[in-house]
């Protein structure tokens, strides 16, 4: 019986689990840039959110993929589009170390100081916890600062 409920739920995911947000951003993670694009083409919008509110610029940036992260921002993808958890891209490429895409992602604007969900950090602490030491420089020239630094300049 617990057999026969585990396959029905298991199937319901995965038919519920199937609109064209979710395969692209499934290519997104993948690097699968040309799926990418072929979706972009059949009108599929670079901020489509899937069911746990992630966008393929998550994907990409999480996992380094720069070649797709260039063609979701040309079709027009937020780079400050924040996930379920309150994390913008360049919070998801800080968080793997990504130093090229995250460098990509602020210069088409993503917020070097956006906090980040609930914990307030910004890309900046993160780097510093997650020891990223030259990440944590490269933000830091772009005007990177800490919650702290924040937090001083506004009291």
């Amino acid at each position: 019986m617990n057999q026969k409920i585990l396959l029905i739920l298991g199937v319901a995911m995965l038919v519920g689990c199937t609109s064209s947000a979710v395969r692209m951003h499934e290519a997104a993670f993948d690097g699968n840039v040309s799926l990418v694009q072929r979706f972009l083409d059949r009108g599929v919008s670079a901020n489509a959110m899937t069911r746990s509110g992630t966008a393929s610029l998550h994907a990409a940036a999480y996992r380094g993929n720069a070649a797709i992260v260039e063609i979701l921002l040309r079709h027009g993808a937020n780079p400050n589009l924040a996930d379920g958890r309150g994390w913008i891209s360049l919070h998801q490429a800080v968080d793997q170390g990504h130093s090229f895409v995250a460098e990509m992602l602020i210069e088409s604007g993503a917020n070097v100081n956006s906090r980040m969900g609930d914990s307030g950090f910004t890309s900046l602490d993160w780097a510093h916890h997650r020891r990223w030491p030259g990440l944590a420089g490269m933000l830091r020239k772009l005007g990177g600062l800490t919650a702290a630094e924040m937090d001083k300049a506004v009291n």
